[in-house]
């Protein structure tokens, strides 16, 4: 999967969630702050490995989160995971 795929699998789920009235204001804060650090990372020339590490992480703990509340998001989530981890992020 490209950075274009995975930007491209963000919109989705960005679409997605915008059909979750009920999502609460900390998940979608999150989830800005996730989306950022992909960005960040997709466009950064060097990665250390502190950055792909914590980005990782907090991927996965907001999957889990997403997953108990609204498993239909949860299938991006998994891409997203794959995807970068497949690109070495």
């Amino acid at each position: 999967m490209s950075s274009d795929d995975i930007k491209t699998t963000l919109t989705e789920l960005h679409r997605e969630l915008e059909r979750t009235p009920d999502l609460d204001e900390d998940l979608r804060r999150l989830l800005v702050e996730v989306d950022a650090d992909i960005h960040s990372v997709l466009s950064a020339r060097e990665r250390t490995e502190s950055e792909v590490e914590s980005l990782r992480g907090r991927l996965e703990a907001l999957s889990a989160d997403f997953a108990a509340a609204h498993p239909n998001t949860e299938v991006f989530f998994r891409e997203l995971v794959h995807a970068l981890g497949r690109m070495g992020i």
